[in-house]
């Protein structure tokens, strides 16, 4: 499935860890800006969608961890 696929289905306020293999590290985002953020990876095949948990300032929020590649 591609990236801009997925986001179809995604609540725009969904919280994602997002990374493009090789590319980028795993950054804290909403759903709504990742296509904003990087363009480039509209294209690009999901490799992972797992359900996650991101702890900030001692609190813990439910994640979707969302990762892409460019490679086939």
């Amino acid at each position: 499935m591609k990236l801009k696929e997925l986001l179809k289905i995604l609540p725009d306020e969904a919280d994602v860890t997002f990374e493009i293999v090789e590319e980028t590290y795993p950054t804290g985002i909403l759903a709504k800006e990742i296509l904003a953020t990087f363009p480039r990876a509209a294209k690009y095949e999901v490799t992972l969608l797992d359900a996650g948990i991101s702890t900030y300032e001692g609190k813990d929020t439910p994640t979707l961890c969302i990762e892409v590649s460019n490679r086939n």
